[in-house]
C-alpha cells in the first residue's frame, strides 16, 4: 500500500498529462471532548489531507492521510480509575465519482478504495504500570459518500462520512467510520 501511495503521489510530480487535469487538496479537523465529571471523560482529535486528481468530467483519484487520537477516563464508583489512549493513521487511496457536473453547486460523490491503517491502545489502571494492546497494521478495504457545497470556482465546503473495516486480525471484523467537514481549493 505504501508503494502504491508513493507511485500515486510520483505520477503527479512526473507524468506530463498529469497535468491536464484539475488538482484538488483538501483538509479537515475534528476535536470532540465530553464530560461527565473530573475522573470520567472522553477526548478525541484528528487531522485529515487528501490530494485528488481530477480526470474525465468528476471521476479522481484521491490519495488521503488521517492521524488521530482519543483519550478515555473511567473510574467506576469506589474502583480505580482506567485511562485508556488510543491513536490511529490512516493512509488511502480511493477512486471517487461524482455525481455532477464541475459547475454544479451541489456535488455529491461516493468513493470506494483501500487503505493502509496502524492502531496503537495503551491501558493505564491508576496506580499501576501502562500496557499496549495488540493492534495489527495491515491494508483494508475503505469506502464514502458525502457531497461537496461548491462556494466559488476554486472554493469548496465538502461534507462526508468515510468507512473501513477493523480490528485487521478477527475473522468478523466491524466497520469504523468517521464523519467529516473541511475545506477543499481546486487548482
Amino acid at each position: 500500500m505504501k508503494r502504491l501511495c508513493l507511485l500515486f503521489g510520483m505520477l503527479f510530480f512526473i507524468a506530463p498529462s498529469a497535468w491536464g487535469g484539475i488538482m484538488e487538496v483538501g483538509a479537515s479537523a475534528s476535536f470532540r471532548r465530553s464530560t461527565i465529571d473530573d475522573n470520567n471523560y472522553q477526548e478525541s482529535l484528528s487531522y485529515t489531507g487528501s490530494l485528488s486528481y481530477y480526470f474525465w468530467e468528476m471521476s479522481a483519484l484521491e490519495l488521503s492521510y488521517t492521524q488521530g487520537s482519543a483519550l478515555l477516563s473511567v473510574k467506576p464508583v469506589d474502583d480505580t480509575k482506567i485511562i485508556t489512549k488510543s491513536s490511529f493513521r490512516l493512509i488511502g487511496v480511493d477512486l471517487v465519482i461524482t455525481f455532477a457536473g464541475k459547475n454544479s453547486t451541489l456535488q455529491p460523490y461516493v468513493k470506494l478504495g483501500g487503505a493502509h491503517i496502524e492502531k496503537k491502545i495503551v491501558r493505564e489502571p491508576e496506580g499501576l504500570a501502562a500496557t499496549e494492546i495488540e493492534s495489527p497494521a495491515g491494508i483494508v478495504p475503505s469506502a464514502g459518500l458525502g457531497f461537496k457545497l461548491r462556494l466559488s470556482n476554486t472554493f469548496s465546503i465538502k461534507v462526508g462520512v468515510d468507512a473501513w473495516t477493523s480490528p485487521l486480525n478477527e475473522d468478523d471484523p466491524t466497520v469504523d467510520y468517521a464523519g467529516r467537514a473541511g475545506i477543499s481549493w481546486m487548482f
